[in-house]
């Protein structure tokens, strides 16, 4: 399946406590987020079940999805990595009543905002026979679009929840990497105490920039969300414009989630 309207997945190879490496990207809560700062949209998965089929349907009146007439196929998208039988278009769709219902915050860099979904971006994949005649198969997906109510620079996790449901937020919070060699460990300073995450990395001497449990933290941000702790940590001198991980924080670190995006 050709996926033409996503960012890549945030693959961030890492562990806590030195266990082995475990593979981090959303997770059913903490859906990636994406900013386009020219449009000050942020765009994420739904949380909802969507019948993206229809929505295409009532979206694209002018196309057959069955049976596209030559005229309308040329009208398709083709990406040159693909297949010659290979076609797609992305559409603006109304929103699903179930999606437009609910309360959505943004996390993002320094801070926590609420988001007003206001459409459906969606995306149709064809994969027609040799003759470009006849649909072999079809492939149906999308995001929700939003508009942060306060003004942001980046987008990390959407989730579902209510301002009310935010305590506790601080965008100055310290997450350190010890100078040290040997494996990568980090700090991080709550009320005087410092909570410890461990990596699996033995060694960072000569990492790449990619591998973000051997880099520095641009910024960290730690809050309660629905009384659980949480530490939002951007990476620096990442190989992606915009690298994140979220941790848990109990006793010590644990990594739940990453995103990326904005890569070469």
């Amino acid at each position: 399946m050709r996926l033409h309207f996503f960012p890549l997945l945030f693959l961030l190879a890492t562990a806590a406590h030195a266990q082995p490496a475990d593979v981090l990207m959303g997770t059913d809560r903490f859906h990636h987020a994406f900013y386009d700062e020219y449009k000050n949209e942020v765009t994420f998965e739904p949380f909802q079940e969507v019948d993206w089929e229809a929505n295409a349907r009532a979206t694209l009146t002018w196309l057959n999805l069955d049976r596209p007439t030559p005229e309308q196929i040329a009208r398709l998208s083709h990406n040159e990595i693909d297949s010659r039988e290979g076609r797609f278009i992305h559409y603006q769709g109304p929103l699903a009543p179930a999606v437009g219902r609910s309360t959505y915050l943004l996390i993002y860099a320094t801070g926590i905002v609420p988001l007003q979904p206001v459409q459906l971006n969606g995306s149709v994949d064809f994969d027609f026979d040799e003759s470009m005649t006849a649909v072999k198969e079809r492939y149906f997906s999308g995001v929700v679009v939003a508009k942060p109510l306060r003004p942001v620079t980046s987008a990390a996790f959407a989730v579902m929840g209510k301002p009310a449901d935010v305590k506790d937020v601080d965008p100055q919070a310290k997450f350190e990497r010890r100078k040290q060699a040997g494996s990568a460990v980090y700090d991080f300073t709550d009320a005087g105490r410092a909570i410890t995450w461990v990596t699996s990395s033995k060694d960072c001497s000569g990492k790449a920039a990619s591998e973000y449990e051997c880099l520095d933290a641009e910024s960290a941000l730690s809050f309660r969300l629905s009384g659980q702790h949480l530490l939002l940590v951007k990476w620096k001198g990442a190989a992606c414009d915009q690298a994140y991980a979220l941790f848990s924080v109990d006793t010590a670190l644990k990594p739940i989630a990453g995103n990326e995006y904005g890569c070469e």
